[in-house]
């Protein structure tokens, strides 16, 4: 059974969080544009899932109901959200601690603990 280096695990999660909280304030500065199946509207939001912008043509108006054309700004939104949350992924993918990825330690906090011949 191996041993946990308390001090390396401290000064790994040190690392880990100076990095995760200067990447999660450069994904907060950065837009992703998302755009509804007919392209005729389009939303922006911050990587924070912060609404900036939605666009729509001029043209939507005239040729679709107003129920239509709020189901076209929520699936735009949220085709921009999909990708601020696809890239906040990316970031989290590249975090490790203790040799586990975040994600894994995030689902499996116990994936840190030496665990036995047996597995328990």
């Amino acid at each position: 059974m191996r041993s946990v280096d308390i001090a390396q695990l401290v000064t790994e999660v040190t690392a880990l969080l100076e990095t995760a909280t200067s990447e999660t304030g450069q994904l907060a500065r950065e837009e992703f544009v998302g755009t509804a199946a007919d392209g005729m509207v389009t939303a922006t939001v911050s990587g924070a899932k912060e609404l900036l912008d939605v666009s729509v043509a001029a043209r939507a108006p005239r040729t679709v109901d107003n129920i239509t054309l709020g189901e076209a700004v929520v699936e735009a939104v949220r085709a921009a959200e999909a990708l601020a949350d696809e890239r906040r992924a990316e970031i989290m993918s590249g975090l490790r601690l203790g040799g586990v990825d975040v994600d894994t330690f995030l689902a499996d906090p116990m994936s840190l603990v030496p665990r036995g011949r047996d597995g328990r």
